[in-house]
């Protein structure tokens, strides 16, 4: 029998006539800024199509007027016991909304590539030009950088300005799924190319849970570990929690990293941690990710063992706690 709740699912979504499947986004992001107590992850979505529809043409007042109708039914998006939570994080959003020019940059933008190197990388990726922009990544190895700062250098920023200039409606989404899928086959030619070291007795699987479909953080941050020496497995992204516990009862692993870069994202994170404390032999578990950056302390609010902002970071961290858990045994 449904819940009272459940029930209430059929109600129309009053965001339905906005683009992108905002209205899918916006109920599922108030449920989840409710259930961790997290206004921003609300909050940033909102910010973010507020910029993504006026540079489409929308009225600036489309996401305002949107979060005013889903104020008047909020029964249809949380259960009574949070509707006094959900008011909160709507005007919350109004609030900043109003405080944002709707042409400014989102919350979420970043900024352009620095260096030339890194400005002739991006503008080869998003000419199609492949062949150049992974010339330029490979100049930078021969000059002597690590390859895990050509990825932060160079790859990162391109990876951030291709889904600014997404957002902005300077490119069509082709083009922005070409450019990305070039990047990748652009680090795989690096990560083929780098000499690795003896293979360590520790091991990693990395992946992005879940519907995530942004997997190209996840990917970096298992090639550094490739490199550093771990028996590293990528997983990519899209991957069904109940897919992945069961692989992770397969297999010896050492550390799980997995990547959020959507509030949406957190969710099955959660309830991946959750399942991972039923197990004896569980992984150690880090996160990294866009989206929790949204709350310096969401990190430990999911139950994760650790948060890495970086790749480099997330195998040193991955070191230390490992080492750890090895002294304690």
């Amino acid at each position: 029998m449904k819940s009272d709740f459940e029930a209430r699912r059929h109600l129309s979504d009053p965001v339905a006539a906005l683009p992108f499947d905002l209205g899918l986004e916006f109920a599922a992001s108030l449920r989840d800024a409710c259930e961790f107590k997290i206004p921003e992850i609300f909050i940033d979505l909102a910010a973010w199509a507020q910029t993504a529809l006026n540079f489409r043409g929308f009225a600036p007042s489309a996401v305002l007027h949107g979060i005013a109708r889903m104020r008047k039914n909020l029964v249809a998006y949380v259960p009574d016991s949070e509707i006094e939570n959900a008011r909160s994080v709507l005007n919350a959003a109004e609030k900043r909304l109003h405080q944002v020019s709707a042409a400014e940059a989102s919350a979420g933008d970043e900024k352009e590539p620095s260096g030339s190197r890194a400005h002739r990388f991006l503008e080869a990726i998003l000419q199609g030009n492949e062949s150049a922009a992974a010339r330029e990544a490979l100049f930078s190895m021969v000059d002597g950088t690590p390859i895990v700062d050509v990825y932060q250098q160079i790859l990162t920023p391109a990876l951030h300005e291709i889904g600014r200039l997404w957002q902005r409606n300077e490119i069509s989404i082709a083009k922005e799924h070409a450019a990305t899928a070039a990047l990748q086959r652009v680090m795989a030619q690096l990560i083929d190319l780098s000499p690795t070291p003896p293979h360590r007795e520790f091991s990693v699987v990395t992946c992005a849970p879940g519907n995530a479909q942004h997997d190209v953080g996840a990917r970096m941050v298992a090639d550094a570990f490739t490199l550093a020496g771990w028996h590293s497995t990528y997983l990519g992204g899209n991957v069904p929690v109940e897919d992945l516990l069961a692989y992770l009862d397969e297999v010896s692993v050492d550390v799980l990293a997995v990547s959020a870069t959507l509030g949406r994202d957190l969710m099955p994170i959660r309830s991946l941690i959750s399942e991972l404390e039923n197990r004896p032999l569980a992984p150690i578990v880090l996160v990294g990710g866009r989206a929790f950056s949204l709350r310096s302390t969401l990190w430990r609010q999911i139950g994760a063992d650790g948060y890495a902002l970086t790749p480099v970071m997330a195998v040193a961290l991955a070191g230390e706690l490992v080492a750890g858990c090895t002294e304690a045994e």
